[in-house]
């Protein structure tokens, strides 16, 4: 029988980890990057030179290079004349794993409206408070485009998106306009076209545009919070409500 000394022991050099070497590189280069010690525009020693300096085989190497790549920190251009060159993460580098994200895990169209409702309202709040002239007047240009294609569904539909994903970038919030950006493909693409069929609807989407946008012109934030917790909520409810309706109408065929 062990003692409890021995269980002791075995128990305190458990689960040790070691980090394959490109992991161990990745973060050497890595802390040189964020630290600044190597900065956007600085190019990286190539491949042959990172293998001599860091005693590694070319494969640890390119691994490593790989993983600072795919987090966006650099870019790598192959050939002759190619390297890697420092770079700073954009958003796509937020909104593609996002998407992914969606994507693969079969996120419901409920749950992206959720995500809605709880981001939406704050970059409208955002946008009333740090929107710049030119970002007014773009949104002052897709309010009129929107209003001219109450009738033409498809545009309609099209220039909806392109106002909301407006109102985030006037936001200048760079995270939470990653992601709305991540989200409102998948929206657009999950959500029906008979959400907006009838002219009445159109019209009145219309309407509630244009008064969060005149929120967002004065610069009245708790109004356009206001406005688009309405607006995304009314249209989270008309979902539901088309969402039941379909379901009825389907166990009704079959029974």
């Amino acid at each position: 029988m062990q003692s409890n000394m021995e269980q002791t022991a075995r128990t305190a050099i458990s689960n040790i980890i070691v980090q394959k070497a490109s992991d161990v590189l990745a973060s050497r280069l890595r802390e040189l990057i964020l630290s600044g010690e190597l900065k956007p525009g600085d190019a990286l020693p190539n491949e042959r030179e990172l293998v001599a300096q860091s005693g590694l085989g070319r494969s640890s190497v390119r691994e490593a290079l790989r993983v600072l790549s795919a987090e966006g920190l650099i870019n790598t251009r192959g050939g002759r004349g190619g390297g890697s060159m420092v770079t700073l993460p954009d958003r796509d580098s937020i909104r593609r794993p996002v998407e992914l994200f969606i994507q693969t895990n079969e996120v419901s169209f409920e749950s992206l409206l959720d995500c809605r409702a709880a981001v939406e309202p704050t970059l409208a709040r955002l946008a009333a408070i740090n929107r710049t002239d030119e970002e007014a007047e773009h949104l002052q240009a897709l309010q009129e485009q929107f209003a001219s294609k109450v009738n033409d569904l498809e545009a309609y539909r099209r220039i909806n998106l392109e106002w909301h994903l407006a109102v985030a970038r006037a936001s200048n919030n760079p995270p939470l306009i990653a992601l709305m950006e991540a989200i409102s493909s998948p929206i657009l693409a999950s959500s029906r076209p008979s959400y907006s069929t009838t002219e009445k609807v159109r019209r009145e989407t219309v309407k509630i545009h244009g008064r969060i946008q005149a929120a967002i012109m004065q610069q009245d934030g708790d109004e356009a919070f206001r406005l688009m917790a309405q607006h995304v909520g009314a249209f989270q409810q008309l979902a539901k409500e088309r969402s039941l309706a379909s379901e009825q109408q389907a166990a009704s065929a079959t029974g």
